[in-house]
């Protein structure tokens, strides 16, 4: 790289200094070949047949559908810039791709995938070292965007109807990921120790979580009339749960209509109710049981969200002392302020009795029926009533 030129950037403006590694001048010292189950020697040995290899591999070890679905979109936009077989791949290739990726201002994110896609399928599957003296993009140490308790509810307070405010309130409350929070199942509920099941993508690992008390009534009336195998936040066909595009356009809907400034997300919500938990006296152990964090120095980082209780600033001792200088006494100590009770988490009770919400067929009967159609979103009032009044001006 030129020392004269301007010095690339990831997108985001982050300087890029190059795929070497500080142990470049060796090779590691792990020996691939005994895992290899790829023979990358045929030349003619082309990228069909070669992604139906990986992809047999990567669903032997138990790779989910979106992860195959990245090693695919990888390998394919490697293919596509380098024209060059399976074989014949070389470390200059794999570092000229990478280079390729940041002069096209991708993120230090999608680079770093691309790193361990390639060194995943073509060293430890191929039983190469082509990707042995790369360097992973470091992540950059951002604190995350956490909300105050009266930003928060402010946007459970503008979610429009009662499945909104239901689904916003248990990803705060009870700090779920987007995905989680759409395939919740009433059996996934305890109502009599008010608690919450929740399952990993693999099923291979589930955690408890405690029911915020706001929303134990709403909860209750719904396991007494829906079929415990239904997703409690149904998407638009039969069986299937909501889309976390969905959810993402719910809780975008919602801050718009408030004047919060911040960058908020779904994870957002997480964040906060982690930093949360922490300032109300929560141990950084059951924080990190919550969230479902195999590692503590995960939980930590929101340690540093939380300012110091004992520091406090010393320009407003300057003018204390100097007015106490002014009069001839000693300057007073701060009175800590006692603090609000807690209010309410919504603008006002959930109840479904006011709320006509179309879901299934008009047909169907029974309780559950009648309350998912109450449950439901409204979508055609909400997002084809400006059209159809649009049309009957017309």
């Amino acid at each position: 790289m030129s020392g004269t030129g301007p010095v690339p950037c990831y997108a985001g403006g982050r300087p890029y200094f190059g795929m070497h590694s500080a142990s470049s001048d060796r090779a590691r010292p792990r020996d691939c070949r005994h895992d290899r189950v790829i023979a990358l020697t045929s030349p003619e040995l082309g990228w069909t047949r070669f992604w139906e290899i990986i992809s047999n591999q990567l669903g032997r070890r138990d790779y989910s559908e979106p992860s195959q679905q990245l090693y695919r979109a990888v390998l394919r936009a490697f293919y596509r810039r380098t024209q060059c077989a399976p074989a014949s791949v070389t470390a200059d290739i794999i570092r000229n791709h990478l280079n390729g990726l940041v002069a096209e201002h991708y993120s230090w994110n999608w680079v770093g995938m691309n790193i361990s896609v390639l060194r995943t399928v073509f060293d430890k599957l191929g039983g190469q070292t082509v990707t042995s003296q790369l360097a992973t993009p470091k992540r950059p140490m951002h604190l995350p965007e956490i909300l105050s308790p009266g930003e928060v509810r402010q946007i459970l307070a503008a979610a429009t109807t009662t499945r909104d405010q239901l689904l916003l309130g248990l990803m705060y409350g009870c700090g779920l990921k987007v995905g989680e929070a759409c395939r919740i199942k009433w059996d996934d509920l305890d109502m009599e120790g008010h608690t919450l099941r929740v399952r990993y993508a693999r099923d291979t690992r589930s955690r408890l979580l405690d029911i915020p008390p706001d929303l134990i009534p709403i909860l209750k009336m719904g396991c007494s009339r829906c079929p415990g195998e239904d997703y409690i936040f149904q998407g638009r066909h039969e069986g299937a749960h909501l889309s976390t595009r969905m959810v993402q356009l719910i809780l975008r809907s919602a801050v718009k209509t408030t004047d919060i400034l911040k960058t908020v997300t779904c994870m957002t919500l997480r964040h906060s109710f982690a930093v949360h938990c922490l300032e109300n006296g929560g141990s950084t152990r059951a924080v990190q049981e919550a969230l479902g964090h195999k590692s503590i120095d995960t939980t930590l980082i929101y340690e540093d969200c939380i300012l110091p209780c004992h520091v406090r600033s010393p320009l407003g001792l300057l003018r204390e002392r100097n007015d106490a200088e002014s009069i001839g006494r000693e300057p007073r100590e701060a009175v800590a302020d006692p603090g609000q009770p807690a209010r309410m988490l919504f603008s006002e009770p959930l109840s479904i009795e006011a709320i006509a919400l179309p879901f299934r067929n008009e047909s169907s009967s029974g309780h559950a029926s009648e309350f998912q159609h109450l449950l439901h979103t409204h979508i055609l009032g909400r997002f084809l009533g400006k059209r159809r009044a649009t049309i009957r001006a017309g």
